[in-house]
């Protein structure tokens, strides 16, 4: 749908229903906790509303909009010059694709490479600099809340092969969708991306909140240790010790 396409009445009255529902789809569950089961509620995250009107860059398909005005995606024009739904890959040195992705259009790797690998080191960094001078053209506010490298999105839990050379997070307000900004982004009426976690039950502390920030990969951890069996493979998470009724 169209960027406020109906009022905003309108939208409240979905997220009240969709609430509703999703309380009677839980109460039915929780009798289960009587039984002596542990009932864990989560969410993979959350949506928030952006404040205003997104940039064309972030989204989950091939955004061309900012990389364009930025001078390194081009698309192919008809014999009238109209933009074709085509990307001139003779002349893009890097795209925007997959919500926070850029990849860089790489000699050797990519079918139609134009970027030397000599290159890509300084061309990452030409282009983490313009994401971050790039401004909104209505608020004068930048969109880019963090550009970095493959190698450095480790940190995030984030880099890779699957993953773009530059990882990017659009800032407060712009994010739109639940990929393109970080856990942390917030956006109008209070909205977050923060996925939800509340567990009761057989080992879980009754009427105990923590300060810890929990992420979706500390869920597994926290299974197998209330299940007493071992932790998953290569996992990255850690048991939520912070609720658990037994010390570790």
């Amino acid at each position: 749908i169209g960027f406020n396409k109906y009022p905003r009445e309108v939208y409240a009255g979905w997220m009240e229903r969709l609430y509703k529902q999703t309380d009677r789809y839980i109460g039915q569950m929780l009798h289960y906790i009587d039984e002596g089961w542990t009932i864990i509620i989560t969410s993979d995250h959350a949506q928030v509303c952006p404040a205003h009107r997104p940039p064309m860059i972030g989204d989950m398909s091939v955004n061309i909009r900012v990389m364009q005005e930025l001078g390194y995606t081009n698309l192919l024009v008809d014999e009238n010059g109209h933009e074709l739904r085509e990307i001139d890959w003779a002349r893009t040195r890097a795209v925007a694709v997959r919500e926070c992705n850029i990849y860089i259009n790489l000699k050797g790797r990519d079918p139609h490479g134009i970027v030397d690998p000599i290159d890509q080191y300084e061309l990452e960094e030409q282009i983490m600099t313009d994401l971050y001078g790039y401004r909104d053209k209505k608020t004068g506010k930048r969109v880019i809340a963090l550009a970095l490298r493959n190698k450095d999105a480790v940190l995030l839990g984030y880099g890779g092969p699957e993953c773009g050379d530059i990882v990017f997070f659009t800032a407060d307000d712009y994010t739109i969708d639940h990929g393109d900004g970080l856990s942390t982004a917030m956006g109008a009426s209070h909205t977050s991306q923060s996925p939800i976690f509340a567990a009761a039950g057989q080992g879980i502390k009754k009427g105990y909140k923590t300060s810890r920030v929990i992420r979706e990969v500390d869920v597994a951890p926290t299974v197998a240790v209330l299940l007493g069996v071992r932790m998953p493979n290569e996992c990255e998470g850690a048991p939520v010790y912070q609720i658990l009724t037994e010390e570790y």
